[in-house]
Formats: structure tokens, C-alpha cells, sequence
């Protein structure tokens, strides 16, 4: 089969009449990047320095080292290899959520925090910098930053309706303050999202007796169950 999609390809290539315009320099740099970030999370150590040999001191292969030293846990090595690239490229978002992650996974929050809002501020529209940063507000324990991150949370929800991760730290954040009902929605949506559909449907009506009957939160919870139920009567 992938040979078959191999051959299409080829074929498709071979009469399309862009087949001899120069590529554009960017998506070429791009692409790089994008096999550099693969290489380092993906790959073992030993292939990594073997495509990207320290004495490689391109971007994409300084990316796919500082990826790959933090996968195998020389994190020190990684952010001294991720600082340098921040420095060179202070406005680059993706640096910054590569070092969030990078003190994220440590354990330094405050720090992968600070990180995760440089990349947000510089790139506001990615529902996975926003998870991230959610993440990191939800872990410092502080209510107000619980707020904060249910906002960006609904900013991934606008984007990622469905994302299952966020709906469950949104769960947290409501249930850190209070609120049962929206507590019981967001596991009712991450449950839906997540194939679960009696579990969903559970939820769900646990919102409703909760929530202000009519209200938009209300509506919705009755939403998941019907799109529950319906999965129930189609398994």
C-alpha cells in the first residue's frame, strides 16, 4: 500500500506543471526543521548524532540535538543547546516551548511557566502552546492562575473541540474551585472525546442537575447527551 501511494505521488509530481518551479527557500527551512524535530524525539541517540554530527552547526541540526539531549535525559546539555537558539532567535515560539518542555518534564515549573507564556505571547492561535501553558498554570497551585488557565483552555477548545488532554485540565481547574457542575461538563466532553459514551452520558446528566437549567453550559450538557446516546444505539 505504501508503495502504491509512492507511485501516485510520483505520477501526480511527474504532470504537474509546477514540477520544474524552484522550491521557496522557506518551506525548504521549514522542512528541515520539521525532520530535525522528528529525528530528535523519534530517533535513538546514536542515529541522531549520526545525521546531525556536532560538527554540524546548522540550525535544524543544533534543533535535533538539543531534542535528542533531552529525551535521553542530559537536560543540562539540552538547555544550554536551546538557550542558544532562543538567543539567536528571541521571537522564534517554538525555542520557547521546546525549553517549557524541556523544565516542564524537570519538575521547574516557575521556570517552564515563563517559557510557556513567551510562546504564547508570540504565537496566541496554537491550541498546543496553550495546553502547555495550561498545564504549567494548573501545576503551580495558585487559583488565580487556575483562572488563567481555563481561558486558555477555552482558546484551545475553539480550535481543538475534542482535545480530551485539555477537557481533563479543565476538569481540575473547576473542580479546584468549586464548581461542580462545570466539573461534571468537562469530564462529560472528555469522556465523549474519548470514545466513552456511557461515561459521558453519566456526566452529562450530573451536569444538568447541577448547572442553571436553560443556561448555555445547561444546553450543552444535554448536547453530550444526546450525542452519547446516539453512540450507545449505534455500537
Amino acid at each position: 500500500l505504501a508503495q502504491n501511494r509512492i507511485d501516485f505521488l510520483e505520477d501526480q509530481v511527474s504532470k504537474s506543471p509546477h514540477r520544474d518551479t524552484p522550491v521557496n527557500p522557506e518551506f525548504v527551512a521549514m522542512h528541515q526543521r520539521m525532520r530535525a524535530k522528528l529525528a530528535g524525539f523519534l530517533l535513538p541517540m546514536e542515529r541522531v548524532l549520526k545525521d546531525y554530527p556536532d560538527s554540524d552547526t546548522t540550525l535544524p541540526a543544533r534543533y535535533a540535538r538539543a531534542i535528542a539531549h533531552f529525551k535521553n535525559g542530559a537536560i543540562d546539555r539540552a538547555l544550554a543547546l536551546t538557550d542558544a537558539l532562543i538567543a539567536e532567535h528571541p521571537k522564534d515560539p517554538y525555542f520557547h516551548e521546546l525549553k517549557g518542555q524541556m523544565l516542564f518534564e524537570n519538575g521547574r515549573i516557575p521556570g517552564a511557566l515563563s517559557e510557556y507564556e513567551t510562546a504564547s505571547r508570540l504565537l496566541p492561535d496554537s491550541p498546543q502552546i496553550r495546553v502547555a501553558l495550561a498545564q504549567a498554570q494548573i501545576e503551580m497551585d495558585d487559583p488565580a492562575l487556575d483562572e488563567a488557565a481555563l481561558r486558555n483552555l477555552d482558546e484551545t477548545f475553539r480550535h481543538e473541540p475534542a482535545n480530551a488532554f485539555a477537557w481533563r485540565l479543565a476538569a481540575v481547574a473547576y473542580g479546584r474551585r468549586g464548581d461542580v457542575g462545570m466539573t461534571a461538563l468537562a469530564l462529560a466532553e472528555r469522556a465523549l472525546a474519548l470514545g466513552k459514551a456511557p461515561e459521558a452520558r453519566e456526566q452529562a446528566a450530573r451536569a444538568q442537575k447541577i448547572l442553571p437549567e436553560g443556561s448555555p453550559a445547561w444546553l450543552r450538557a444535554a448536547d453530550l447527551d444526546r450525542l452519547a446516546a446516539r453512540k450507545i444505539k449505534k455500537q
